[in-house]
């Protein structure tokens, strides 16, 4: 029983696998177990690996589960204490799975989920992520404004969402959560996840020392039709299934606003009629996600948010230019 199972999932990657792979096999930390879940690919990515590395546990699914089922898929398969959810996208720097398993081994009971840090592909001293957040607004948050040895990635800390990218979860506390919800699909699937988790009291860590290089938007582009179409049903789903009464009311003029201006931005860029499908998708499958709504604290819960003015955020990403219907 390997004390980690990294499990990657691909879909059409196979010009990445290869820097992945190797950054992986040339750790020199061993106690570990590869899993790719392919999400029936066309590329011949699954041949490629079989031929190229025999070690690594293949499950081939039969259609495109997303990134919440493909990751589901891989769990009958994986005999590790922990789980290590990894892009395919990516590369590990040098000791970042030591580094892993130094702060699993140094972890209090209740620390449970651990992020590693995400860093820039091509450039490491950028930011990818540096512990997610989430705007009471419902915009993700990733720290990729800052430097990577800025003083807040000094020391590992506490935090309050792991993105999907590269997050590690004790297996016992996935399998009590139910894993990713596999209704969300694509985006804002591992912040269900991270809000599941601390709602059983399990606190998420990031390990700096174990950094994560991530090529981002390499499969599915920032601003591709589908992205931004789950970006803005499961935005919808996120507040269904999470957010407590009174804070839907407390934030509901910026909530009002922010919908506003994302749907002045999605006529600009000519997808009013994709804008119309994921409310009517919202509408559809209102029962269904409100058999799932979490009975969260409110204070607990808006504890877990990115404060910050409204209007100054406005005037920032206008400034800066950074709004993304897909964002996160």
């Amino acid at each position: 029983m390997p004390l980690i199972s990294i499990i990657i999932l691909n879909y059409n990657g196979k010009h990445h696998l290869q820097d992945c792979f190797d950054s992986i096999f040339s750790q020199n930390f061993t106690d570990f177990e590869i899993i790719l879940t392919d999400n029936n690919s066309t590329d011949q990515s699954v041949s490629w690996i079989k031929e190229n590395y025999p070690k690594v546990k293949i499950v081939e699914n039969k259609n495109n589960l997303g990134f919440a089922g493909g990751n589901n898929s891989a769990l009958p398969y994986a005999s590790g204490q922990w789980l290590f959810f990894l892009n395919n996208d990516t590369m590990l720097e040098n000791n970042c799975l030591a580094e892993i398993a130094k702060g699993i081994s140094e972890r209090e009971p209740n620390q449970l989920v651990f992020a590693p840090l995400i860093v820039n592909f091509d450039d490491p001293a950028k930011i990818d992520s540096g512990g997610d957040c989430l705007y009471p607004w419902c915009y993700g948050y990733r720290y990729e404004d800052l430097q990577a040895d800025n003083a807040l990635f000094a020391e590992k800390r506490e935090i309050t969402l792991a993105c999907g990218g590269a997050a590690i979860f004790n297996k016992e506390l996935f399998n009590k959560i139910d894993g990713f919800d596999e209704d969300f699909f694509l985006i804002y699937e591992d912040v269900d996840l991270s809000f599941k988790a601390k709602k059983t009291g399990a606190k998420i860590w990031m390990l700096p020392k174990a950094k994560v290089r991530h090529k981002g938007y390499a499969t599915i582009t920032q601003a591709s039709a589908q992205r931004m179409y789950f970006a803005e049903r499961n935005r919808f789903y996120l507040k269904i299934k999470h957010y407590p009464f009174i804070t839907l009311l407390k934030y509901s003029p910026q909530i009002f606003i922010f919908r506003i201006l994302s749907m002045i931005l999605w006529i600009s860029r000519r997808h009013f009629l994709l804008w119309l499908k994921a409310h009517v998708d919202v509408l559809r499958n209102m029962p269904k996600i409100l058999k799932k709504r979490q009975n969260i604290n409110r204070k607990d819960f808006e504890s877990w948010l990115r404060k910050e003015n409204f209007f100054k955020w406005l005037f920032s990403i206008h400034k800066h230019k950074t709004l993304s219907l897909g964002q996160h």
